[in-house]
């Protein structure tokens, strides 16, 4: 598939500093109509992510809304993936790791965050992965033939 992440991009990735409150994300969240915000340090370089679950199952636990986005989200082990990378991949990693989101990076550079819904919504996408769905079958059905 020659369907690069950086052609699925929606916008400019919406960023949170390290310090903020969870109030503050869910405020950002709103404004920008978003369900995932990238947590940056004090350099900018992205730590973290918190999501909606995030915050949905923080608020379930008790967890105060004057917690800091750190303390609910996902520090650490972010799943990232190359502008160049083709969107096929990017399912794929979504899939292994069971996430929603994937942050894309250049190098050190945060260019954006892609969704599985960034990537249901290109009709070329889905076309292509049903071609994809469908040699396969017809491989599996030839191979397994008497």
């Amino acid at each position: 598939m020659n369907i690069t992440v950086d052609k699925i991009i929606k916008r400019e990735p919406v960023v949170i500093n390290d310090k903020a409150r969870v109030k503050d994300a869910i405020d950002l969240m709103s404004k920008e109509n978003i369900g995932l915000l990238v947590i940056v340090n004090s350099s900018g370089k992205p730590i973290g992510v918190i999501s909606e679950r995030d915050i949905i199952k923080a608020l379930a636990n008790g967890v105060d809304l004057n917690a800091r986005v750190t303390d609910v989200g996902t520090v650490g082990n972010l799943v990232t993936i190359s502008p160049k990378d083709s969107v096929y991949r990017a399912a794929l990693l979504m899939n292994d790791y069971k996430v929603r989101h994937l942050i894309v990076m250049d190098g050190d550079k945060l260019r954006g965050v892609i969704s599985i819904r960034d990537i249901i919504s290109e009709e070329r996408v889905i076309s292509r992965f049903a071609e994809l769905a469908e040699t396969k079958f017809l491989d599996t059905e030839v191979s397994g033939a008497d």
